[in-house]
């Protein structure tokens, strides 16, 4: 009734308003991150304590001055390595390509702490079409070599003096698409890197969450994935609104997923890629710590 009784200017000044607040409430859920932790006892570890941090899904975005917050939560946290689980920069369909902040935020990392980087499907595409980004993939694994991080694709790293071995997954793209789901087969990933040592820790760097259930048929300790950006949208209690696949309250959005013995850290990402929106679902810098006893 009051609504009726309001002239045309008055209407327009009020919906004016609705409008600012919806976007500044937007904005302000879209800004800034968290530093979340999670722990572990793994009586496999060499060492009484071990400290990694995990970052994915940056997409070149910048949380002010190259993103100085990010390294600062980083220094105060210390971590013995950094794990970035794919998706660092961005690839668009209009064959554009960002990775100028990233390559700035990985150097500041990498003066400081080992890195281990397991790549995603953006850095896949730039692999896959060199005649749509001729030479770029090149010079951006040249520039990460350069700094001394190790570029894990199909490939295994051990960190000896904790007794843990990392495995940088390569995922193809049939695996990556929209849509339609393409699980992977039970034997991928031995496949790729035969048996996990039962004795040591094995850590798996698979930026698609989507197939941890094949993930798990392979028995690694944890699992460190990205890719759903925490289904954007964030609605209690039935979690993420959509994945990248554009399948609605994915099964996997954030946090910890166990299975047969493997535990999945799914971090929500620090950046954002076609929708620009985060909506009660913070970018967030996941640090784990595991304990021998």
């Amino acid at each position: 009734m009051l609504w009726r009784e309001l002239d045309m200017l008055a209407k327009c000044l009020l919906v004016l308003i609705l409008i600012l607040l919806l976007t500044l409430f937007i904005y302000t859920q879209s800004r800034g991150f968290k530093v979340v932790r999670y722990r572990f006892i793994n009586k496999k570890l060499k060492v009484d304590h071990f400290r990694f941090a995990l970052i994915s899904d940056l997409h070149d975005e910048d949380h002010g001055n190259y993103n100085e917050e990010v390294l600062k939560a980083l220094h105060d946290e210390d971590p013995d390595v950094v794990f970035l689980a794919g998706d660092m920069v961005t690839t668009s369909m209009e064959l554009e390509y960002h990775s100028t902040v990233a390559l700035r935020f990985i150097r500041d990392v990498a003066a400081r702490y080992p890195i281990c980087y397991g790549i995603g499907n953006h850095e896949e595409k730039l692999k896959r079409c060199p005649e749509k980004f001729p030479g770029e993939y090149d010079k951006y694994v040249s520039a990460l070599k350069d700094m001394g991080v190790s570029m894990l694709t199909d490939e295994k790293v051990s960190i000896e003096e904790a007794g843990i071995d990392v495995y940088g997954l390569d995922l193809e793209h049939e695996y990556f698409r929209k849509l339609l789901i393409n699980p992977i087969p039970g034997d991928y990933l031995k496949r790729k890197f035969g048996d996990p040592d039962p004795d040591r820790i094995s850590i798996l760097i698979a930026h698609d969450p989507e197939h941890f259930d094949s993930y798990a048929l392979w028995h690694p300790d944890y699992v460190l994935s990205g890719h759903v950006h925490g289904g954007i949208i964030n609605i209690p209690p039935f979690g993420g609104l959509v994945s990248p696949q554009l399948k609605l309250f994915p099964k996997y959005d954030a946090g910890l997923f166990e299975k047969d013995g493997t535990t999945m850290i799914l971090s929500r990402g620090l950046g954002s890629h076609t929708v620009p929106v985060r909506i009660n679902n913070k970018a967030e810098v996941v640090i784990v710590d595991i304990y021998r006893e």
